[in-house]
């Protein structure tokens, strides 16, 4: 009779001991923005530069509609090699993160990084430094600014040279790359 008591006052007091603050914390479903550019067909693939002459600083620049974190960046070119990419504070030109990505010929290919802190209302910018490359609506239609969930892609941005240099102007009617960020927005 002790141990069927003592069985129940351990049940009831772990039963009662569950709060609502034991719940699991859910996180925001990541976003890929050029991914889903691309995706949704607003741009269009013209051609493929493998070996060019000059290596640039390709890449776009963009603003986020909610605080959130850079967790991975990613990249798609047309060689299996590794590319140096880079996430800047447009607005201050500071170098947030760089990462070294061994790229899959043609295939979208993400590295994990610490993860980077993103303000909305700020202005980003991530490149890759390549002299292979995708060319994406070279007909010059606008396609920027663009909107792809959480996140507004303002422009193209490249800079010649192999030095680690943020592009100074855009672009919105060409887009060259592919490199990408994954974005996990604040619930």
């Amino acid at each position: 009779m002790k141990i069927q008591k003592l069985i129940l006052i351990c049940v009831t007091i772990s039963v009662f001991s569950c709060s609502k603050n034991d719940a699991p914390i859910v996180e925001s479903t990541p976003e890929y923005p050029m991914k889903t550019v691309m995706e949704d067909g607003a741009m269009t693939l013209k051609s493929t530069k493998i070996n060019g002459v000059n290596t640039h600083e390709i890449g776009y620049r963009f603003k986020t509609f909610k605080n959130g974190k850079v967790t991975a960046l990613g990249i798609r070119v047309p060689e299996n090699d590794i590319y140096r990419v880079t996430l800047w504070n447009a607005d201050t030109q500071e170098i947030l993160k760089t990462a070294y990505i061994t790229s899959t010929s043609g295939l979208l290919s993400f590295e994990d990084i610490e993860p980077v802190n993103i303000q909305s209302g700020t202005t980003y910018f991530v490149a890759v430094n390549t002299n292979d490359y995708y060319v994406f609506n070279d007909d010059g239609n606008t396609i920027f600014p663009v909107e792809s969930n959480n996140i507004l892609l303002l422009g193209y941005g490249a800079q010649f040279g192999t030095n680690q240099v943020l592009p100074p102007n855009i672009v919105k009617t060409v887009y060259l790359g592919m490199v990408d960020i994954k974005f996990v927005p604040d619930n």
